[in-house]
């Protein structure tokens, strides 16, 4: 299993926070995001990380160097496109990474590590999509319609008809991984390339009839970034995704040269 991290962004929308930082080196109560990303993937043994960067590639770069990742091997791929690109393009700049089992996050997913403690233990499905019930959805929720308990549509440009919002972490093993490389690969040769998000490959797949089965995490911590007002909400709920989680089945660690 290999984790890809999609944290190349501008993060225009933080600002004044990101002028100069990386959304994914943003300080949650000690430590980055980026941080409790990497702890959470190493504790749940993936050893392989794969980090797609782009403003602040360098701060990124440094803190890596910085960071105790004995037993793991931690590499980074530059988007150059990052200022005028979303996530697609840095997927697709991966894809020489995908040769097997897969997560892929956003580089401002917070979670605690019973999101993907679960989502590996769902090991009957090829695609793993994880989904959480609102009471209501903003504007730039990713958000998600079903159709016979199977996704049929997601997009943030939905109003009505509104089951799930979209979680950043995905998982693809198996006949997923081929699955998403090729969507990937399809979508980069469609339109407006440079302002679609990754997910636009799930909408592929499902517009081409592939079922994709929700994985709701009930009450499990998950958001992402986007706002200062997020970055409020994160570190007041610090203690849900920085302390070990008492559900969550440890792995052992395996050392593996950095090589």
């Amino acid at each position: 299993m290999k984790a890809i991290i999609l944290a190349a962004g501008l993060g225009t929308r933080l600002r004044p926070y990101t002028e100069t930082i990386p959304k994914c080196l943003l300080n949650l109560d000690g430590s980055s995001i980026l941080e409790n990303q990497i702890n959470h993937i190493r504790d749940c043994g993936i050893n392989d990380v794969v980090i797609v960067v782009g403003f602040g590639f360098d701060r990124v770069e440094a803190f890596l160097r910085g960071y105790d990742s004995l037993g793991m091997r931690i590499k980074t791929i530059y988007n150059p496109f990052y200022r005028t690109t979303n996530s697609l393009v840095s997927l697709c700049l991966a894809r020489s990474e995908m040769d097997g089992d897969i997560v892929v996050m956003n580089g401002d997913d917070i979670f605690e590590i019973d999101v993907l403690d679960s989502m590996m233990n769902l090991r009957r499905e090829n695609i793993v999509f994880p989904v959480k019930r609102k009471e209501s959805y903003d504007r730039e929720d990713m958000k998600v319609r079903m159709e016979n308990d199977y996704v049929s549509l997601v997009t943030k440009d939905i109003d009505d008809d509104i089951h799930y919002e979209s979680v950043g972490l995905r998982l693809f093993r198996g006949t997923g991984v081929e699955m998403i490389k090729r969507a990937s690969e399809e979508e980069m040769r469609g339109s407006n390339v440079r302002q679609k998000w990754y997910v636009s490959c799930i909408q592929r797949l499902l517009d081409k009839g592939h079922k994709v089965r929700p994985f709701d995490i009930g009450d499990m911590f998950w958001m992402d970034v986007d706002y200062p007002k997020d970055l409020f909400m994160a570190k007041n709920n610090s203690d849900r995704f920085m302390l070990p989680s008492r559900r969550a089945v440890r792995k052992p660690l395996k050392i593996v040269s950095s090589g």
